[in-house]
């Protein structure tokens, strides 16, 4: 990575970051699209050890016992959805993969638009689960499917617990076995740390830029990073 390459990719990170800390989702959303234009080693592996990290961070700053047990059935629609895009990463173009994931998105944010509230149970938590689950390991677009869920029921402050929780544990699951199919090798592992100092920058702003994420604009942030990041990836792709 060459150094103006990788200024760039900090300033994406670093912004990204101090999103997901602040309202609890979007690193992946704010920054897959670009870094696979300004650097697409860094997809899916090194993105995804970025986004666990800031899950690990927002966890601890967040989450109570309880958060981990409210997103149990959404953990293991994530683990399925993740083994499902570790097989169809090897199966299937990942051109067409991440085409049909800026789809899904902007579906799901279409319906929310529409006035759709999706009840939150063990059902709905494990079907987003399963969708980020695909999503995020093939594209880092995880938080997408749950923050779409959650931000329906939950004020901004008790949004950010569950959502920690779940991408710290789902985090793991993700990276476990990105490294047993071979996407994730010593090298897209090196890759990731070098992405540590721009999200450590997000992790100090987020302090000065939370309190005005929890003056009532959770929805809007959520629909708007959803939609927007969806629509680059989609126009990234389909005239590349």
């Amino acid at each position: 990575m060459s150094p103006g390459v990788y200024v760039a990719v900090f300033v994406v990170m670093a912004a990204a970051s101090t999103l997901q800390s602040s309202v609890g989702m979007g690193q992946g959303l704010l920054s897959a699209p670009l870094l696979r234009l300004l650097e697409p080693d860094l997809l899916p592996g090194p993105v995804v050890l970025a986004g666990f990290l800031t899950g690990v961070v927002l966890a601890l700053r967040n989450s109570r016992p309880s958060d981990a047990l409210e997103v149990i059935p959404a953990l293991f629609g994530r683990f399925v959805g993740a083994a499902l895009a570790v097989a169809l990463l090897a199966a299937l173009s990942d051109r067409g993969l991440t085409i049909t994931i800026g789809v899904i998105v902007l579906v799901l944010v279409a319906l929310r638009l529409a006035g759709l509230r999706i009840p939150r149970s063990r059902a709905s938590l494990a079907g987003a689960g399963l969708v980020s689950g695909i999503s995020g390991t093939i594209a880092s677009l995880g938080g997408a499917p749950m923050g779409l869920l959650y931000e329906q029921h939950t004020r901004a402050r008790d949004f950010r617990g569950p959502m920690g929780a779940f991408q710290a544990i789902g985090g793991v699951m993700s990276l476990f076995l990105l490294t047993v199919a071979g996407q994730m090798d010593a090298d897209a592992w090196l890759l990731g740390l070098t992405l540590v100092p721009p999200l450590m920058v997000g992790w100090v702003l987020a302090r000065w830029v939370t309190p005005i994420v929890d003056r009532g604009l959770l929805g809007p942030i959520v629909l708007i990073v959803s939609s927007a990041s969806a629509m680059v990836l989609l126009i990234s792709e389909l005239f590349s």
